[in-house]
């Protein structure tokens, strides 16, 4: 099975592209988000010869036995997508044609139950928006919190300072919808890490400083 793949892009179709490896030319499907993270890679018609690296889902079956192999950036794209497909109905072609926006921005739709974004998706109608929804919620609270990446580096300017309820907001929310706590329990576990460790500034350090004190003796 592959799981990865390095190599030259050697041609650029619509929605994939052939990277050769050791002589053999690997066809190889992007979902759209994948494509344009690769820009210039793929993008340009000027150069057929970039370097891709590409984390590589392999999809074969006793009904479709000939290989299918879907691209990504990211080890953490492919994992969004691993989920994605366990959903009903939600087949490896679909879930990577959805892929059309940054899985923090889709993990966050699915946290908020926001149907109407996922019926934008390519492929996606109301059932399957239903299903996304029943079964992933509580299962995108780490990808619902993932930064972009490159947005650090793209950003010319200070970011403004945060707006600390609005961060103890999103943290109550994944808390309680996402993981199962009570809302007076998750009230007080920010209370209580907010309290041990003020300042915090981001989700993500308010996150761990909760897990951190949950798993103090």
């Amino acid at each position: 099975m592959i799981a990865s793949l390095r190599g030259k892009l050697r041609k650029k179709l619509e929605d994939r592209v052939v990277v050769e490896s050791a002589g053999v030319g690997y066809e190889v499907f992007l979902p759209p988000v994948a494509y344009r993270t690769l820009g210039e890679a793929v993008a340009s018609e000027k150069d057929d010869a970039s370097d891709l690296s590409l984390v590589i889902y392999y999809h074969a079956t006793r009904d479709q036995p000939r290989p299918f192999l879907i691209g990504f950036t990211s080890e953490l794209d492919k994992e969004f997508f691993e989920k994605l497909i366990t959903v009903k109905d939600i087949g490896p072609l679909v879930a990577a044609r959805a892929l059309t926006c940054g899985v923090a921005d889709l993990a966050a739709a699915i946290a908020r139950q926001d149907e109407k974004f996922l019926r934008r998706l390519p492929g996606i109608g109301p059932q399957k928006a239903r299903n996304i929804v029943a079964q992933l919620q509580a299962k995108v609270a780490k990808f619902a919190l993932l930064k972009e990446p490159g947005a650090a580096e793209s950003e010319p300017v200070p970011a403004p300072p945060p707006d600390e309820e609005e961060v103890r907001s999103l943290v109550w929310e994944v808390l309680v919808k996402q993981l199962g706590h009570r809302p007076s329990e998750a009230a007080q576990l920010i209370t209580e890490a907010l309290r041990r460790k003020p300042g915090l500034e981001t989700a993500e350090e308010l996150f761990d400083e909760i897990y951190r004190g949950r798993k103090a003796p």
